[in-house]
């Protein structure tokens, strides 16, 4: 089923024209379900698995209605690939374990994590059913299996925020593995965690890695309107040392970046957002450079890792990260510098996160709503295109 889907994936990217090969198809909007140990797993292998941190992705402008965009990735899905889309809403259901969660979501052809309201930097804006701790456990865990995603929105920076609170956890392993290398890493680590802040124009708003801040904060101003994306540029940051730097510079170099291919080769591609937050600059280069550093080590010392109960599971931890596109303000400055990110493993997996919705156009309607494009319409629409291309970046 994979190579199938990537072949129809293909046939959607490879022009804007022809005829859809499944021919015309009743939609269908997805299936909300509880518990993934209900679904049998062959029928798991052959969905798309979308997961809603909270019940809409944002309130649309016209109406203050909440815009329920998981819909429009069941609708895209099933109108390109053929195969039905689960939604778990865990912000009303949870997912229990969050690492049996992971174990079980995995299986999925293609995972999903929704937008939502909530501040990632307050944990208490989270619902008790799918609390932030869960939210980014799950991730974690995924991350940890080398399981690829695409993180949308509240995704995105909860996928930020994951990746630091890993970085944390493996720092504290690597302390307690008794083996000086190991112990080495894990100070370095901690030392430039304990001395970088993250800086906003209105001021400095995390003074380490410890604050609650340091991943994702409070933007210089709201972005909730059509928006055109821009490749990142890698400029200097004088507060961030220049090894972290580098490490996230050469892991851009290495890796392919889907969503800087799309931009060289759609049109210019305008999304759609929610946010009055967004992911640190500092946050991703430090975690990228920290993935570098214990990737290292973990080379070095290979078999004194997969003997230690604590260590042998950071085998599968990313290689890096890398920030793959910016939004501008009207004076072309950039506004929101993290827009997408890019997570690679060694056996070739690829997360996808961004801060817009490329499954929403501006009507902001959703497929319940009467948002059901024709397959021409999808092939023309550079938001979608970008959407087919991070799901087939992240096929399983």
């Amino acid at each position: 089923m994979q190579n199938a889907a990537r072949q129809l994936f293909d046939a959607f990217l490879a022009d804007r024209d022809s005829p859809n090969p499944l021919g015309k198809r009743k939609p269908h909007v997805g299936t909300p379900i509880h518990d993934l140990a209900n679904i049998d797993p062959i029928d798991l292998r052959e969905s798309c698995l979308v997961v809603e941190p909270w019940g809409h992705v944002g309130k649309r402008p016209k109406d203050d209605s909440g815009v329920i965009a998981s819909e429009n990735i069941a609708y895209i899905v099933d109108q390109i690939l053929g195969v039905p889309t689960l939604i778990v809403p865990a912000w009303r259901t949870g997912v229990g374990n969050p690492r049996r969660f992971a174990a079980l979501a995995r299986s999925a052809m293609l995972i999903a994590f929704e937008g939502g309201e909530p501040n990632v930097h307050e944990a208490e804006s989270f619902t008790a059913a799918y609390p932030r701790s869960a939210a980014t456990r799950c991730l974690v865990e995924l991350m940890l299996m080398g399981v690829p995603f695409v993180g949308i929105c509240l995704s995105h920076q909860l996928a930020a925020q994951a990746h630091v609170e890993l970085i944390r956890e493996v720092v504290q392993r690597l302390e307690t593995s008794g083996n000086p290398a190991f112990i080495a890493v894990a100070n370095a680590i901690r030392q430039v965690g304990d001395n970088l802040p993250v800086k906003k124009g209105y001021g400095t708003v995390a003074s380490s890695w410890k604050a609650e801040t340091f991943a994702v904060a409070q933007n210089e101003q709201g972005s909730y309107a059509n928006t055109q994306l821009h490749p990142y540029k890698h400029e200097p940051i004088e507060h961030v040392p220049a090894m972290v730097s580098d490490a996230h510079r050469l892991v851009s170099n290495e890796y392919d970046a889907i969503i800087d291919a799309a931009l060289s080769h759609e049109n210019e591609i305008h999304i759609q957002t929610f946010h009055g937050n967004e992911v640190s600059e500092e946050s991703i280069r430090f975690v990228c450079w920290a993935y570098q550093t214990i990737q290292a080590a973990l080379k070095a010392y290979p078999t004194e890792a997969a003997a230690s109960q604590e260590l042998h599971a950071l085998l599968g931890l990313p290689l890096g990260v890398e920030i793959l596109a910016s939004t501008h303000d009207r004076d072309d400055k950039p506004l929101c510098e993290v827009a997408a990110t890019g997570t690679y493993w060694q056996g070739g997996q690829t997360a996808i996160t961004t801060q817009f919705h490329p499954e929403l156009d501006h009507s902001l309607l959703t497929t319940s709503e009467g948002w059901r494009p024709s397959w021409t319409d999808m092939k023309r629409s550079d938001g979608i295109r970008l959407l087919v291309r991070m799901l087939r970046g992240c096929l399983n």
